[in-house]
């Protein structure tokens, strides 16, 4: 019986490890600044869909270093982030310049908003980006299982 379930779950382990692409689950309680996934979600008060064969547009703010990473819907972002009191945040993000069709528009937007944030605040489960009372953008947190 023993060595049944044992199999059981080897199987089942070695199943869920082949199924590729693993899927997004929104956190539970207050989200963290860093070391976070941030989807954006919201873009000059617009709902930001990605389409089905597109990657996320999204940062991940990390601790060490205050290292700044994601992408912006054709290239890749890297970069430093620091934070300062009362919600500050500065951004210098840099990016490798590939040419592409679709969704430059977004990438542009998302680098511009990135370097005139001065402030953030958490709500919940979404990250907003502000120029001083002004919205930028707002971003999701997802996690992978």
């Amino acid at each position: 019986m023993r060595t049944v379930l044992l199999l059981i779950l080897t199987l089942s382990l070695a199943a869920s490890c082949r199924s590729g692409k693993k899927k997004p689950s929104v956190p539970k309680g207050e989200a963290e600044l860093t070391n976070t996934y941030w989807r954006l979600a919201e873009m000059n008060g617009k709902v930001v869909e990605t389409p089905a064969d597109a990657r996320d547009v999204f940062i991940r703010l990390n601790t060490r270093r205050g290292k700044l990473e994601g992408f912006a819907g054709c290239n890749t972002i890297e970069g430093t982030h620091s934070e300062g009191r009362k919600g500050a945040i500065q951004f210098d993000a840099l990016t490798t310049l590939m040419a592409c069709q679709e969704r430059m528009d977004v990438e542009q937007y998302v680098l511009k908003a990135l370097s005139k944030a001065n402030r953030y605040l958490i709500n919940d489960k979404h990250l907003l980006l502000y120029n001083d009372n002004y919205l930028l953008a707002v971003f999701e947190a997802r996690y992978y299982k």
